[in-house]
């Protein structure tokens, strides 16, 4: 069987066409390369070097496996080099589910950063909810999930910083013009919330903030993604509380108004499955 080292130890001797200066840079005794390359030989059924006393000659067959071995040689470097890249996490493919949310600003400066550092490493993008985030994490469609969800012991978490909520209101609302409000003051209000499927997290803090404030939200209009909700607030549907990334969003005739004595802390997260890591999850985490 020809093995990878009888191409090297040929490409040195046809090279230099000397035994002795072949053995030395190939640091191994002139008697096993004199071996290897009769084996060489043999397998092929051919003569590669011509041998006329102590002068080595390259036959014509010689010289054209030469040219074969030795780009055989290149792309067998050129395949360690993309598997050690891989390993390293500085190449390959990653796999990225992200709610609407963090497709605002969160993913966009991810996504740049990690492109202009790693350009080996190809990003695919799908926006889905948290809910279908984790069914995608654990059948492999992803390999890391991006928004409003709760961390489990199945999956590993890394969480954004914490996020501000906000009311958001339609312009003409008679709270519209305050510097802050309390949530209580919302009461009465239709809430135009996120569903859990979506944005778990966010959802419950918006219901435990509601619920720490002496009332339960009566009437709520459950959407999916924040610019819905900004639609919906601008018609008068009715109320939203929302994080600061989407005060990005610029919509118009609502009002973003800062909620004050906030106990609950809204972050957007990245989920991984414990048990398989994406080898570029480190490179990952530190454009983050």
């Amino acid at each position: 069987m020809i093995e990878n080292r009888h191409l090297r130890y040929f490409s040195v001797l046809a090279r230099t066409l000397h035994m002795t200066r072949a053995a030395e840079q190939l640091h191994v005794a002139q008697p096993a390369l004199t071996q290897n390359i009769q084996h060489l030989e043999q397998e092929l059924g051919a003569t590669l070097i011509a041998r006329n006393g102590r002068t080595l000659l390259l036959t014509e067959a010689g010289a054209v496996f030469l040219a074969e071995a030795e780009r055989s040689l290149h792309q067998f470097e050129l395949a360690k080099n993309a598997a050690r890249k891989v390993a390293r996490g500085e190449a390959g493919n990653l796999s990225l589910g992200f709610s609407s949310a963090a497709g605002i600003r969160v993913v966009p400066r991810v996504v740049k950063n990690f492109g202009d550092r790693y350009p080996d490493i190809r990003v695919h993008l799908t926006e889905i909810g948290a809910e279908a985030q984790l069914r995608a994490l654990r059948d492999g469609s992803i390999d890391v999930g991006i928004g409003y969800a709760q961390s489990t012991p199945e999956f590993e978490t890394s969480r954004l910083p914490a996020e501000s909520l906000f009311a958001v209101l339609p312009e003409n609302h008679p709270l519209a013009r305050k510097e802050d409000l309390d949530i209580s003051e919302l009461s009465r209000e239709v809430f135009v919330v996120p569903s859990r499927k979506v944005a778990t997290t966010l959802r419950d803090a918006i219901m435990a903030e509601c619920e720490d404030s002496g009332f339960r939200p009566h009437l709520i209009q459950e959407i999916t993604t924040a610019q819905t909700a900004l639609g919906m607030v601008a018609a008068g549907v009715g109320i939203s509380i929302l994080p600061t990334t989407i005060r990005t969003l610029e919509h118009p005739g609502v009002a973003f108004i800062p909620l004050k004595n906030t106990r609950h802390e809204v972050r957007l997260a990245l989920l991984w499955r414990r048990d398989h890591p994406p080898a570029a999850l480190r490179k990952l985490l530190m454009v983050l």
